[in-house]
């Protein structure tokens, strides 16, 4: 078995990339990074076995992408364009080294989809293995948040919901073949940059799709003071979404709005404008609250759980 010098630098082996943004990486007591004229983005990520992922259920490569891509997201949010991050690994002792740099590889190949060098880092051992992914972007001019909403907002999300958690229910349930196009999804999480990016400048506040839709639509409405309507049959759905919860006795609309981790982009729009992507779901009112309506504009319950929480029931 390799010692923690041999491993670091396996990983720094796997790893090796050369950025503009940093001047020196991995192998110094801190990484250099280049200077910039814009405000910089940061933001961290913690991905641990038992509370994030089940070994079982996903690779090592997936593992290491999805820490690197789930931190990502987070800039993605804000319209900033990534340029290094900073990952500390704790594994237990035990753990096969073909894992261990599997995780390695899965970082390098997000790493070089997102132009988000790996920089430097710490690995330690420890009873259960976790991933902590630090990054930092250039915001830009005018960086999307969480509080520019406004009553009469048109409320719009990237991409196609639901894909990830029912993705993760056929894994537990080993029926991943019902849907493989919603097991990659969850495996292999998309970080929205490029659409946040273009959606500076025109988004009025935005937050990615993490927890579920309806728990970080409620972060939305906080930060701007205000409430939603969504319109339930406006949902952009997985494309494999409905059969396969037909299939399963699930409702589909529950896992869009609850089941969380599909990393697309929750935004508004102010009245007058019109994005070049997403779909639009409903719309920003001055009373607080968030109201579901259905086909006929009536208030319909929402799901019994609105999404992930780390201290709370899902």
């Amino acid at each position: 078995m390799s010692d923690e010098f041999e491993r670091i630098e396996q990983f720094r082996r796997r790893l090796q990339a050369t950025s503009a943004d940093v001047v020196l990486g991995i192998g110094d007591d801190a990484a250099l990074l280049a200077p910039s004229d814009r405000a910089q983005a940061l933001s961290v990520d913690a991905q641990v076995e038992g509370v994030h992922f089940d070994r079982a259920l996903l690779s090592c490569a997936d593992l290491g992408h999805r820490a690197l891509a789930s931190s990502v997201s987070d800039l993605a949010a804000m319209g900033a364009r990534p340029r290094v991050a900073l990952v500390a690994l704790i594994a237990p002792a035990a753990i096969p080294e073909d894992e261990l740099y599997a995780i390695a590889d899965g970082l390098a190949s997000a790493q070089h989809e997102y132009g988000c060098v790996v920089a430097g880092g710490n690995m330690a051992a420890g009873d259960r293995l976790s991933i902590t992914t630090t990054v930092v972007g250039d915001a830009p001019p005018a960086p999307l948040t969480r509080g520019g909403a406004h009553p009469g907002d048109a409320l719009f999300v990237t991409g196609a919901l639901g894909a990830a958690a029912l993705g993760l229910q056929l894994l537990r349930a080993g029926r991943g073949e019902l849907a493989p196009a919603c097991v990659e999804r969850w495996r292999r999480l998309v970080a929205r940059v490029r659409e946040g990016a273009e959606l500076a400048g025109t988004a009025s506040a935005a937050i990615d799709v993490s927890d579920g839709l309806l728990q970080d639509l409620g972060h939305l409405a906080a930060a701007s003071g205000l409430g939603f309507e969504v319109e339930l049959p406006r949902l952009p759905l997985a494309a494999e979404l409905e059969p396969a919860c037909r299939l399963l006795g699930v409702d589909p609309n529950a896992l869009a709005l609850a089941g969380g981790e599909d990393y697309e982009l929750l935004f508004t729009v102010p009245e007058g404008k019109t994005p070049r992507l997403g779909t639009r779901i409903g719309r920003a009112v001055a009373a607080p609250g968030l109201r579901l309506l259905d086909q006929h504009g009536r208030i319909v319950a929402p799901p019994a759980s609105s999404g992930f929480s780390h201290f709370g029931a899902r």
